[in-house]
């Protein structure tokens, strides 16, 4: 088994009790909280928790883009490649790069295992929000404008995986 250098790296402040990677705070939380903020909008991306998981994921991946580019030289394929990894070892799905080209603002990611997509159980519409804005947020950080994504497929809708692709003319 592959070590987990997320896991490895952490530092738990116990004066302010947070847990920070590379100097950026994360936190740990369980999908059923989450799941439960969809439970009372009902699935779908047309309903307010879910823009809210859009946006906030949105954050993290912009700021987190942002940050390994300004503050540890990463280059885009290098953050691309980061957020990927990272992404499997804090526990949110197989992430896997299906295309990225910046010149045709291109960028396409696949997770299979989304805790999203397992805590909604079945739903009609796609249910992965918060994925769903990291990688709107990084393609942002990566273009330098603003961009929104679309799941183009998700396991909670029975689909193999969950699948986001890059729209660069959209914020949401």
């Amino acid at each position: 088994m592959n070590e987990n250098e997320i896991l490895k790296a952490l530092i738990w402040d116990e004066t302010d009790g947070s847990l920070r990677y590379k100097g950026v705070r994360y936190l740990l939380i369980r999908p059923e909280t989450l799941g439960k903020l969809m439970e009372v909008e009902g699935p779908g991306v047309e309903g307010r928790a879910g823009e809210s998981l859009f946006q906030g994921g949105f954050t993290g991946g912009f700021l987190s883009s942002k940050t390994y580019r300004d503050m540890h030289g990463f280059s885009d394929e290098e953050i691309i490649a980061f957020m990927m990894s990272m992404g499997g070892q804090i526990g949110w799905g197989r992430f896997s790069l299906e295309a990225f080209d910046a010149e045709s603002s291109v960028l396409a990611v696949r997770v299979k295992g989304s805790p999203f997509a397992e805590v909604q159980g079945e739903a009609k519409g796609p249910a992965c929000h918060l994925i769903r804005g990291i990688v709107a947020g990084m393609g942002s950080a990566l273009l330098g404008r603003q961009c929104g994504a679309v799941e183009t497929s998700c396991e909670a809708m029975g689909d193999d995986c969950c699948r986001f692709i890059l729209d660069a003319g959209q914020g949401s």
